[in-house]
């Protein structure tokens, strides 16, 4: 059987309405799947473009995802960090505690409840864990974190911090930090034995006769006893009889026969002259032999804490919080150059995807008006096919 011929006319409109069929079904193709490149045939330049865009974006998404996940350990370990801050901020307040315990008792309380928070504190840094990964109880645990799932991409290194008990270098209060002990006094000398014969002024003035005869109100006026003490003086005639006068003033016979002033300018002479004496003030105030002085006391009982230690385990606290504070800073910085690397990471991913889409994605709206610009050809074609059959058809009627 031969094949099937055609005219001129009706084969061109034949092959109209097959490209349009065509074109009708790649459109529909491209608005099932919205890409205008979904395989090597339709643009293999874009097709593989896009294909290596999106790898490199997926590399970086599941980068992305690491990332955020060691964010979150290190959030937890600031979390922990700033808790046992807290804790060792109360041991330094028990230790101003026990500087002043007063009892055996107190002090004891007070250290169980020292050592009671440095367990807290290895507690607390044991707890402070994210998924098997703790950066504050061991400084032995790296954290790698690629940027990129490859290997030859760039990576951000993150070494743990010790800060437990040991790594702040705490330790345990023994119980007998509060102690008594037995002592003695040592003699303390009065004012007036410390005191040497020239700093008493009165004392090395009497040493003199010509002292005593000018200061004759200090001489005559303690007592009507003491002119009897001058009675051996030469006195004037006719002048004895007058008991409210001291004549023998005028006369230094017998202030000068009072050997003990006259030759002795020591305390110790002063107070051992009989005429003097008689006074009674003189030998009472200033000798340094009638004034008492606080003995010695062996055997005294004293309470007391050892402020040595205490004050060694001041400053080891304070060299921990100083060392909490630094960590604290260090992974926060850490924290902050994750945080930067995952924005980054968020936003190149995004451009990498977009990049492919403006390869492969079809315009929906081109898209649709091309359907419709095609289904309006094929029904013109189906048309014009028709009228080219026409003079076929005419001849039929011949036979009719």
């Amino acid at each position: 059987m031969s094949d099937i011929k055609l005219s001129f006319s009706s084969r061109q409109n034949l092959l109209a309405l097959q490209s349009t069929k065509t074109l009708l079904d790649r459109t529909s193709g491209r608005l099932n799947t919205g890409l205008k490149v979904s395989s090597p045939v339709d643009n293999a330049p874009a097709f593989f473009a896009s294909a290596a865009l999106n790898s490199r974006a997926d590399n970086f998404s599941i980068a992305q995802s690491d990332i955020e996940q060691a964010v979150q350990s290190l959030t937890s370990a600031l979390a922990g960090l700033s808790a046992i801050t807290k804790l060792v901020e109360n041991l330094k307040g028990l230790l101003v505690s026990l500087q002043t315990a007063t009892t055996i008792e107190a002090s004891s309380t007070v250290t169980v409840q020292y050592n009671s928070i440095l367990s807290q504190i290895d507690q607390l840094a044991n707890d402070a864990s994210y998924q098997g990964r703790n950066l504050i109880n061991n400084a032995s645990q790296n954290v790698t974190v690629q940027f990129a799932n490859d290997p030859t991409g760039s990576s951000y290194a993150i070494s743990a911090l010790r800060n437990d008990s040991a790594g702040l270098g705490l330790a345990t209060v023994a119980t007998n930090l509060f102690f008594v002990f037995t002592t003695s006094i040592e003699q303390i000398a009065s004012r007036a034995s410390r005191a040497s014969v020239a700093s008493l002024e009165s004392v090395a003035s009497l040493a003199s006769v010509a002292a005593v005869a000018a200061r004759q109100a200090e001489g005559v006026a303690n007592s009507r006893a003491s002119i009897a003490s001058f009675a051996s003086a030469n006195s004037e005639p006719g002048t004895t009889s007058n008991p409210d006068t001291v004549p023998s003033q005028a006369s230094r016979a017998s202030v000068a026969s009072v050997e003990s002033i006259a030759s002795r300018a020591s305390l110790a002479a002063v107070t051992s002259a009989p005429s003097i004496g008689t006074s009674g003030s003189i030998a009472s105030s200033a000798s340094a032999a009638s004034i008492a002085q606080i003995p010695s006391v062996a055997g005294v009982t004293i309470a007391g804490v050892n402020t040595a230690l205490i004050n060694a385990r001041q400053l080891t606290v304070s060299n921990a919080l100083v060392k909490l504070r630094s960590d604290q800073a260090t992974l926060g910085s850490n924290t902050a150059v994750l945080n930067i690397r995952l924005d980054f990471s968020k936003n190149y991913v995004n451009a990498l995807r977009g990049g492919s889409d403006r390869l492969t994605l079809a315009d929906l709206n081109e898209e649709g008006a091309n359907l419709t610009s095609l289904q309006t050809r094929q029904q013109l074609g189906v048309v014009s096919l028709s009228i080219s059959t026409q003079s076929e058809q005419s001849i039929l009627r011949l036979f009719g």
